[in-house]
């Protein structure tokens, strides 16, 4: 046959044919069936061909390997029919002595067979065989490149460029690597070209096939003949397209079939499972195609840090106009034209309508309104939520309350027009602008008004009778009544000021011409009157009196002292009839006036006449550090043991001349005196003051 022409026998009557014509008649129908394998279709596994493995007897670790009949078409057209089963051998395996998982390939073959009738040319020395057999081998391993060239006008072919265009002229190479109009090989039978079936786990230390890891590992790599062509119609009313061979674990497990490109669809898509958008968009257009320069899409979007994404809803791409909206309603009408049907419509202009109903936070008790957070991380210290029965306002800082305006970002500033009504600091406290008004007011329907207002450097509170202040309860609208709660202060309507605990002052308490008195817990004087008071006498001559009591009988007293352990001792008395007592000391002039008064006798046992000094040694009992002390003394116990001759006796001490030895002891040097030469001076006595 010659190039580039397709060439047929042309049969008439007588005429004389030879092998060579048979060889063209069968040339022609072979290529021609291999350019339609390889038009409509691209090249692949048609069905079958599949690795099975099967436990192999006596190793649960080892399987054995096996091919299922099928059929395939390689890139050059030639049909590999595999009519039987066949067993995968470890020979195929044998260059490779370590455990990997190894291609298996299936690759066409062809072989000469003679016959019986085939005797008369093998006498006549002819080698011709009668027979060809078309068959296939099995292959291992990776093969780069992985098949031979396809040729075109004596032209290699090659993938197009990025742009589409023919790699320095040369014939495109399509995606599908199928090419109808190509040249066949000139020795077809060993043109290379395998077909891959997939993958198996080879062990070349035991020189025994392992099971596969998984399944798919028997599959991977595997390729299948295609359909190539501009339409796909049905006879019938309907098209099916599914998986020849049923998935076990249904028909949604895994992906079977795809379409590269875009798709137009003339009628309703109905899908039973779920609808995977791999990246894209949808797009919403008018009837014609266009979107109308407001595209309104719905896309996946990527987080820009992380593995987040947005399920983003496009409408328009001005983010001024108020007419591109995404609307939730119970209507196919436009918003204008069934506002009442619409829910809720987020407009491009940052701006959400509801028309109708309302904004419902249903569920556990939270705060549903976050305000101001840049992220989750971020505490939520703006918002608003609800706690059981209640609900809540949480800022930052500060809340305002405008009266119109426009929003500022400025903390506080009420914006262009607008006037500041309230504010409720960072630290609790209200303020109520800057405008001299009562600015809390309770009217009454009896026609009572009450409130609370501001003048100039005076913060006031309005009562129609009495101001009160109570501990507990609940509220009751009779006057100063508590409500089951307590009175803790009261100023009635006659300004006079009732304080049911007590009052702590850090300042001043001035009284102006009126006594403080004292009442029992019943508010009554038990007669006597117990107060303190200013009583001026004249110019420059004022007393602070304590008056108690008003008569000098009874026993009413000034009492000062501590509480110790919760008992009441007395340190200081002044009796309503001039008696004083003081326990402790007692201080005049810088100086405690406290005495401490030591008598005794002092032994000295003089039996004979003479003078001398005797040091006497006195301690205090009553004061720790004496001051000062004097002692006066005198004779106790004297006698003559004869007659009394010139006799004297005497004993004396020298003004001052004591001795302080610290702390409560004084020496005090005594001189004593006896002039009789028989007289005795056994003892004298003295009384000691000490000083504090």
């Amino acid at each position: 046959m010659a190039d580039n022409v397709i060439e047929r026998m042309n049969y008439f009557q007588f005429q004389q044919i030879g092998a060579e014509d048979f060889r063209i008649e069968q040339s022609f129908n072979r290529e021609a069936r291999a350019r339609h394998d390889l038009g409509p279709h691209s090249w692949g596994i048609i069905e079958g061909c599949r690795i099975v493995e099967t436990p192999r007897e006596g190793d649960a670790s080892s399987v054995d390997l096996k091919v299922t009949p099928g059929l395939a078409v390689d890139g050059f057209g030639r049909r590999i029919a595999v009519l039987e089963t066949i067993p995968v051998t470890p020979e195929l395996f044998a260059a490779f002595d370590s455990e990997r998982v190894i291609e298996l390939w299936l690759h066409y073959d062809e072989y000469t067979r003679r016959t019986d009738n085939d005797r008369g040319a093998i006498c006549l020395g002819d080698p011709a065989y009668s027979r060809i057999i078309e068959s296939h081998r099995l292959l291992v391993g990776t093969f780069i490149p992985e098949h031979d060239s396809l040729v075109v006008e004596g032209v290699e072919a090659r993938p197009a460029l990025a742009d589409g265009s023919a790699d320095e002229g040369a014939p495109i190479l399509p995606a599908d690597v199928t090419i109808a109009a190509q040249d066949f090989p000139e020795d077809l039978p060993s043109a290379f070209w395998p077909i891959r079936l997939g993958s198996v786990r080879w062990d070349g230390a035991a020189n025994r096939f392992r099971p596969v890891a998984s399944p798919a590992v028997l599959e991977q790599g595997r390729r299948y003949a295609g359909f190539i062509g501009g339409s796909l119609l049905a006879e019938g009313q309907l098209l099916r397209l599914a998986p020849r061979v049923p998935v076990l674990a249904g028909p949604d497990a895994e992906d079977f079939a795809t379409i590269e490109g875009r798709v137009q669809v003339d009628g309703r898509i109905i899908a039973k499972k779920d609808v995977l958008l791999h990246g894209g968009m949808l797009s919403f257009q008018s009837v014609g195609g266009s979107d109308e320069t407001v595209p309104l899409t719905m896309r996946r979007v990527p987080d820009a840090v992380g593995s987040g994404a947005d399920l983003r809803v496009q409408i328009g791409d001005n983010p001024a106009s108020n007419v591109a909206r995404f609307t939730v309603a119970t209507g196919v009408q436009s918003y204008a034209a069934e506002t009442t049907k619409v829910v809720a419509s987020f407009r491009a202009d940052h701006r959400i309508d509801i028309p109708n109903g309302r904004l419902r936070f249903p569920g556990t008790a939270r705060q549903a309104i976050d305000l101001g957070v840049a992220s989750d991380a971020d505490p939520s210290v703006c918002g608003i939520g609800w706690q059981g029965s209640s609900v809540y306002q949480r800022s930052g800082a500060a809340f305002y309350w405008y009266r119109d305006g426009k929003h500022d970002p400025t903390p506080g500033d009420p914006g262009t027009g607008g006037s500041q009504l309230m504010r409720l600091s960072t630290g609790g406290s209200l303020y109520f602008g800057n405008d001299y008004r009562q600015v809390i007011n309770f009217d009454m329907d009896s026609g009572q008004s009450f409130g609370l207002g501001i003048q100039n450097n005076t913060l006031y509170a309005r009562s129609a009778q009495h101001f009160a202040w109570y501990r507990g309860g609940g509220p009751d609208p009779a006057a100063l009544s508590p409500g089951g709660g307590a009175k803790a202060m009261v100023l009635d309507n006659t300004s006079r000021l009732t304080v049911e605990g007590g009052i702590t002052s850090r300042g001043r308490v001035e009284l102006h011409g009126v006594p403080l008195d004292f009442r029992m817990s019943d508010g009554s004087s038990d007669t006597d009157v117990l107060q303190i008071a200013r009583d001026n006498r004249g110019g420059d001559q004022n007393d602070l009196q304590v008056v108690i009591g008003d008569n000098l009988s009874g026993d009413d007293r000034f009492v000062v002292g501590p509480r110790v352990s919760g008992s009441f001792q007395e340190k200081f008395v002044v009796a309503n009839d001039g008696t004083t007592r003081v326990a402790g000391d007692l201080f005049a002039r810088g100086h405690n006036v406290l005495i401490d008064i030591v008598a005794g006798e002092f032994e000295l046992n003089r039996l004979s006449a003479g003078s001398g000094t005797q040091p006497l040694e006195l301690s205090s009992s009553r004061i720790a550090n004496v001051r000062d002390a004097q002692i006066m003394v005198a004779l106790s116990h004297i006698h003559n043991e004869f007659s009394a001759n010139d006799a004297r006796w005497k004993v004396s001490y020298a003004p001052n001349s004591r001795i302080l030895l610290g702390g409560n002891r004084v020496r005090f040097p005594i001189a004593w005196e006896v002039g009789d030469s028989d007289g005795h001076l056994h003892t004298f006595s003295y009384i000691a003051i000490f000083l504090a």
